[in-house]
């Protein structure tokens, strides 16, 4: 795993971790680093045997600033020729590609898009601003993440990998993929929860994306439910489902987190989240959107032969029925 840099959301987690004594390897766990990582932070950023989110915070910047040029950028002639071609409106990778081709052989001249884009941005901040030329120009440079989840830390959550195989392979009824879907300009939202053998979907609105609205809609969205047909619940890592403990206790459910910023680990909730936007579009807010109307259209999709399932309903399949639907 390589190193990534700790934002000051994940240092203020660290912080309160460390000062409860929670084990390194479990706080590794829950910010998605290698254990090395957190040895590293700590070590380098404590101060008075403390660890202060604000203070560590400080002293990394601090030695960046204080850090040396990199060899590269210390070529000035090398420099000077990607500043020359970036005010022409010659792309950053488009710069590397030439250079590589013109000065192969030559040391000192191997240089990245990547670093290109750094100077571009350090120059900026010292009055030399060559922004404008960037076909896309932006006021920051985007940080590079591998997959890290920027949405803040769920305590306690448990991801896929821990979830029984039998889930994956949609051998059994009872096992959920839960999401939201939002209104135009974040105004009203509707919960789904679909069946992943089945496809059987359970849908209602909640006002505000919150944990509260969101297990209080559960508990009464799945009374119908038989408790031996609440096995599991799949979600995605949206701060509605912080109380995902209590979400669990209430409906009966082990929860599982997939990874952040990975949909097709819910890849049935995603599609059936589409069939609803069919109903619901993205430009429509669902403030107004009446409980009835949800009902109709959870009903309507509930009973749409699917030819997974043999050209039986999503009703029929997860209830065990007999035909009903009449063409």
């Amino acid at each position: 795993m390589s190193y990534l840099h700790f934002t000051i959301e994940e240092r203020d987690a660290l912080q309160a971790m460390s000062l409860i004594g929670l084990p390194i390897d479990e706080s590794a766990r829950i910010l998605g680093k290698h254990v090395s990582s957190l040895y590293r932070e700590l070590t380098r950023n404590r101060k008075n045997g403390y660890y202060i989110a604000r203070i560590a915070d400080n002293q990394t910047k601090k030695r960046r600033l204080e850090s040396k040029v990199s060899p590269v950028r210390g070529n000035r002639e090398l420099m000077a020729t990607v500043e020359r071609l970036i005010k022409q409106k010659v792309a950053p990778d488009q710069i590397v590609g030439r250079i590589n081709l013109e000065r192969k052989a030559q040391a000192g001249w191997q240089i990245s898009h990547e670093t290109i884009y750094q100077h571009i941005y350090d120059q900026a901040r010292k009055g030399n601003d060559l922004r404008g030329f960037l076909r896309h120009p932006r006021k920051a440079r985007r940080k590079r993440s591998a997959n890290k989840d920027r949405r803040g830390i769920i305590p306690n959550r448990v991801f896929i990998d821990d979830r029984p195989p039998v889930v994956e392979r949609k051998y059994r009824r009872g096992d959920w993929e839960g999401d939201t879907i939002e209104g135009a300009g974040k105004k009203g939202y509707v919960v789904t929860f679909v069946d992943r053998k089945t496809k059987y979907l359970v849908a209602y609105k909640i006002e505000h994306k919150s944990t509260q609205e969101l297990v209080q809609g559960a508990n009464r969205a799945f009374r119908a439910i038989p408790k031996a047909l609440r096995k599991t619940l799949t979600v995605d890592n949206g701060k509605e489902f912080t109380a995902h403990e209590r979400l669990s206790r209430i409906l009966g459910a082990k929860v599982y987190f997939a990874h952040p910023y990975h949909s097709w680990e819910r890849g049935l909730n995603e599609h059936t989240n589409g069939l609803l936007r069919q109903y619901l579009p993205k430009n429509r807010s669902l403030l107004d959107l009446d409980p009835k109307e949800l009902a109709k259209i959870v009903a309507e999709i509930n009973n749409r032969p699917r030819k997974s399932l043999g050209y039986r309903t999503p009703w029929e399949a997860f209830f065990k029925l007999p035909l009903a639907l009449q063409i």
